[in-house]
């Protein structure tokens, strides 16, 4: 059996890892860090293609490895990778890995609810798991007389305004941040005492590919679901949603501010020092700030009204209509 040959990183680069690398944001934020140099970086990609599509660039600075967050093989293979390249750990982890995988209550299943906390959330768990010893020796490099320069070991994490907010149609989706939020929250305190800074990334809706998707898990969802919740919600609900969604989509910041915020994390020497970092339009902070301090049933109410006037409103809840057709 022949061993594997692991090829040492540059000490003089700090060492960054970055999930979901395929496209969206995680290709972004690798590009540009990329660009600025002065990184190492390991980007994990679910797809082998993307996986050559990085190695092509032929760089030792950009790592690539195909890794499913949901399956802790991978997990292990790049833990196993990184801590025979770079005994001298990891400066920084970002989780950015994630899907979409929604619709109303009605319309998800039960396979989507687990599929989606299991990359959203237990993805975190792993990576983040497999991580904490490299991460844990960078920390304590910075205590040598050689290190004191080094900036604070950082784990971050795109979440979204969904992990503190409850917009219809995205149940499963809203349940996998909240989740994933509230973790991080508390691992934030307990890796304290090893310098590690915890950092979410909370964007508003953005222009990438997942979120473009949702049209299509929108109309997917329709048509699996019963005849008679398709008779309840009524045939211009699924065209109201539809509507409803572009709309979203069209009035979506750009995805640069993300990866803007994201990079700048990576490179300030204090861009993880706080809990969140909301990414969006200037309204959009008033807004959640509004949904946290309102009562419940003023916030219902207004939702109420907005479902309604896009259309997004069962027309026969009780199918009374179509107990009288017959």
């Amino acid at each position: 059996m022949t061993q594997t040959q692991h090829t040492l990183t540059n000490t003089s680069t700090l060492v960054t890892i970055i999930t979901g690398c395929d496209t969206g944001f995680g290709a972004e934020i690798v590009e540009q860090l990329y660009q600025k140099g002065g990184y190492t970086i390991y980007a994990t990609c679910l797809t082998e293609k993307a996986v050559e599509a990085y190695k092509a660039k032929q760089s030792s600075r950009i790592r690539a490895i195909q890794v499913d967050v949901t399956k802790q093989d991978d997990v292990n293979r790049l833990r196993a990778q990184v801590e025979a390249e770079c005994p001298q750990g990891v400066y920084c982890v970002l989780n950015n890995a994630g899907i979409y995988a929604g619709g109303f209550f009605d319309f998800a299943s039960e396979e989507s609810f687990q599929k989606i906390m299991d990359v959203n959330y237990m993805g975190i768990i792993r990576i983040t798991k497999a991580m904490l010893p490299s991460l844990r020796t960078y920390a304590k490099s910075r205590h040598s007389p050689q290190g004191k320069h080094l900036p604070r070991a950082r784990l971050l994490s795109i979440t979204s305004i969904a992990g503190r907010a409850n917009p219809p149609a995205h149940g499963g989706y809203n349940a996998s941040k909240h989740a994933a939020e509230s973790i991080l929250d508390t691992i934030r305190v307990e890796l304290s005492p090893w310098e590690i800074d915890v950092s979410m990334l909370e964007p508003f809706y953005a222009k990438t590919p997942l979120v473009a998707s949702a049209h299509t898990v929108l109309d997917r969802v329709w048509k699996e679901s019963s005849v008679e919740v398709q008779k309840m919600y009524g045939p211009n609900f699924i065209q109201g949603v539809r509507n409803h969604s572009q709309q979203l989509y069209d009035r979506s910041m750009p995805s640069k501010w993300v990866v803007d915020a994201a990079v700048n994390a990576i490179r300030k020497q204090n861009g993880a020092s706080k809990a969140r970092y909301l990414i969006g339009f200037w309204w959009v902070g008033t807004l959640i700030r509004l949904q946290e301090m309102l009562p419940s049933w003023i916030i219902d109410f207004f939702t109420r009204r907005i479902m309604k006037s896009v259309g997004a409103w069962p027309s026969d809840p009780f199918l009374l209509k179509d107990s009288q057709r017959k």
